[in-house]
């Protein structure tokens, strides 16, 4: 990532607000810090935005000489501080992310120029501040739940509707969501420190450093097993030749975490939430809730009537990783399809941790319909079939296809590297990766491009793998 965000905090309706300072949506990554200036809603007076073609210099002071204390890229904004004369005319003081310093003031647009182009990329965000927040088909209380959104989740905002906020969940799902249980913000583009972009850089380094390992992992447990299968082959005292058992003994199990219901559970084990008032539901989820919203209905404390959903999600462990507790003579038959046929626990667990490794590469890449490349932009089943693919694997191409094509797991035993489908009962309409902690990687949308979520961010409709 080569650029900061500024983010414009809104509680609810409050209309005054304060820049503040994070890196960019994409990346999943918060600051721990941040830089206050003076803002409101819709004042846009000294607000600048850069135009140029890559980047520009900020400099310590308002010559091309001084030290170099930032960069600033395309489209991002800044705080005009101040207007100076320095070296071939007017330059401007700016504070943009953490970066203070001078740049030519040709660079910038600002006033009504400004404005306009701020208001076309700048990016509006809500977070959910209560679990099971239904997601409305219409900008009211009566109307459709289709699906529910998870604490702490975090989507795009479409429009602003009266009491209601209309946002974007993935490309497949748009819906109203009421601004009582929801913080907004804006964010734009700012400019990056030259520590900052070190750090980035970085951090991009060591994802790819730890895919590289696991990948290189997975490629030793193979050649250990390729030859303890090779010396078990060998002939034996009466001159028979012994092959290996294919199903082995002592069996282990695959070592991989779990997710367990840390919540009170109602008969079937599913997670009970809290009774919530107004817009929020009493259950989580229903694995197959309906698209048109039809099965249990509820009603808010309001007396309004919306469609309840009929069963509940057990939430996965915090694992982040499958274990690679194994032995050496404990081999379990499993077949990692269209990867070429059976493998150890062992293989299987390197090839979980691997596959999430190597996923995370690719945080912030484009989201693009149709896509599936890995570099160029991928749509959310393009993603999948990339990162599958890359160990062997054949997924099929869309949603659907994969949701056919894998073994059907329960929704509580996901472990790194299974996939989770989404969608309006048997319609799957995305797909993710789960990668541990509760949380899942996927190509969510144009804005957003790849990013992680908590996995319960829209309703779970089934998990599946291919690694059993």
């Amino acid at each position: 990532m080569r650029k900061k965000t500024i983010r414009i905090l809104t509680l609810s309706c409050v209309c005054a607000m304060t820049l503040g300072v994070i890196p960019a949506y994409a990346d999943v990554q918060k600051s721990q810090h941040t830089v206050s200036v003076v803002a409101s809603q819709g004042n846009y007076e000294n607000i600048a935005v850069s135009q140029v073609s890559d980047y520009v210099n900020i400099r310590e002071n308002p010559n091309t000489s001084s030290t170099i204390v930032g960069k600033i890229y395309n489209n991002c904004a800044a705080t005009i501080l101040e207007t100076v004369e320095g070296e071939g005319g007017k330059w401007y003081r700016i504070q943009s992310g953490a970066v203070t310093g001078y740049i030519k003031a040709q660079y910038f647009v600002t006033g009504d120029a400004a404005e306009q182009l701020a208001r076309s990329i700048r990016r509006e965000f809500v977070t959910i501040s209560a679990d099971g927040l239904r997601l409305r088909s219409e900008p009211n209380l009566t109307s459709t739940t289709l699906t529910l959104l998870s604490q702490g989740a975090e989507y795009i905002v479409v429009d602003d509707e009266g009491d209601f906020f209309k946002v974007e969940i993935d490309e497949d799902l748009v819906g109203y969501v009421s601004k009582n249980y929801c913080t907004a913000r804006v964010e734009f583009d700012q400019a990056v420190t030259l520590q900052e972009e070190k750090e980035k850089k970085a951090e991009e380094e060591k994802r790819k450093q730890e895919a590289d390992s696991a990948i290189a992992q997975l490629e030793e447990v193979r050649r250990v097993e390729a030859k303890e299968e090779a010396e078990e082959s060998q002939t034996g005292e009466n001159g028979t030749v012994i092959a290996p058992n294919p199903s082995g003994s002592n069996s282990s199990a695959n070592g991989g975490s779990a997710p367990a219901a840390s919540s009170p559970s109602s008969d079937n084990g599913a997670t009970i939430i809290a009774t919530k008032p107004d817009d929020v539901a009493t259950t989580s989820p229903a694995q197959n809730n309906s698209s048109n919203g039809s099965g249990n209905s509820g009603t808010s404390s309001n007396g309004s009537t919306g469609t309840k959903p009929s069963a509940t999600v057990v939430q996965p462990s915090n694992s982040s990783s499958s274990s690679n507790t194994t032995t050496s003579d404990s081999k379990k038959s499993a077949t990692i399809k269209g990867g070429g046929g059976p493998g150890s626990a062992a293989v299987v667990t390197a090839t979980r941790t691997a596959i999430v490794a190597y996923a995370k590469q690719f945080l912030g890449n484009k989201y693009v319909y149709g896509g599936t490349s890995l570099t160029t932009g991928a749509d959310c089943s393009g993603f999948t079939q990339a990162i599958f693919a890359h160990f062997g694997i054949t997924t099929g191409r869309t949603s659907r296809d994969q949701a056919q094509n894998v073994k059907t797991i329960p929704i509580s035993s996901i472990q790194p590297g299974d996939l989770l489908f989404y969608g309006s009962g048997s319609n799957i309409t995305h797909v993710a990766i789960y990668i541990g902690d509760g949380k899942v990687i996927h190509s969510s949308n144009p804005r957003t491009g790849v990013i992680i979520s908590p996995y319960n961010y829209r309703t779970p409709s089934k998990a599946g793998t291919f690694l059993d």
